[in-house]
């Protein structure tokens, strides 16, 4: 790993920090029944219509410019995607029809005794 000295980490926080968002130049059509006074307008050459320059400014995040570098990655569930499985009296693959017939017989035997237990032996 670099080593990050505490100078350098400063300017970058102020270089982030300083940056509110960047303008774009952008030409608008203006009606010919409008008038802004003290605007120049520009004429353009193939439609002859008026447009008046302006910019058009777009802010950046900054929340994430001030947490740059950092990538969170959430952990993914083992019984996703063919992962592991998890039941404790395994019957058949999951999702067959095998299976949901195991699950509802344990299910009817697990509300018969009236406990609150899970045939599943996951601990998330």
């Amino acid at each position: 790993m670099a080593t990050k000295f505490k100078i350098i980490e400063d300017a970058k926080r102020q270089a982030r920090t300083i940056f509110k968002g960047i303008a774009l130049p952008m030409l608008i059509e203006i009606a010919d029944s409008q008038v802004i006074e003290g605007v120049d307008y520009e004429y353009g050459v193939h439609d002859k219509k008026r447009y008046v320059r302006t910019e058009k400014v777009i802010k950046f995040n900054r929340s994430a410019l001030r947490n740059g570098g950092v990538d969170k990655v959430e952990k993914v569930d083992p019984r996703y995607n063919g992962g592991d499985d998890t039941m404790i009296v395994k019957v058949g693959k999951p999702g067959s029809h095998e299976r949901v017939e195991a699950l509802r017989s344990q299910y009817e035997a697990i509300d018969a005794m009236g406990e609150e237990v899970s045939p599943f032996a996951w601990e998330g």
